[in-house]
């Protein structure tokens, strides 16, 4: 099935291609966070704000340690892809690849694993189409 580019209106014929042939623009897709703990997936394909009472349904007992909400999952638009940002107010800090989120979206590339604190609720970062 083909796709049309937002940025520049090429239309791809192939519909696995995320990048655009013509002007680079990535597609944002589909992501999916997968528990460690639990190998449950949730797959996000709108704009996010993940909290304990999503984290429950799928990450495992981990979830206790999760503001509600705990960090916000967006679309990057301009690069393509996704971005990762803290919730305000959430006790525990989020860790994305074993460092503290920042106050500024980070990019959340494939296979990243995002974390409460150092250790805890470990889920791992998969893209898709």
């Amino acid at each position: 099935m083909a796709w049309k580019c937002p940025q520049c209106g090429f239309v791809h014929e192939d519909d696995a291609t995320r990048r655009c042939e013509a002007c680079g623009h990535t597609r944002a897709g589909t992501l999916a966070l997968v528990s460690e703990a639990t190998t449950k997936r949730l797959s996000v394909g709108v704009d996010t704000a993940i909290g304990k009472h999503l984290l429950q349904t799928f990450a495992g007992d981990d979830h206790v340690y999760a503001a509600e909400p705990q960090f916000l999952l967006a679309r990057d638009l301009v690069h393509g892809g996704w971005s990762i940002a803290p919730a305000p107010g959430a006790k525990n800090p989020t860790f994305l690849n074993g460092a503290a989120l920042g106050d500024a979206p980070a990019p959340l590339p494939e296979g990243a694993v995002i974390t409460i604190g150092p250790t805890r609720l470990r889920l791992r970062v998969e893209n898709e189409l």
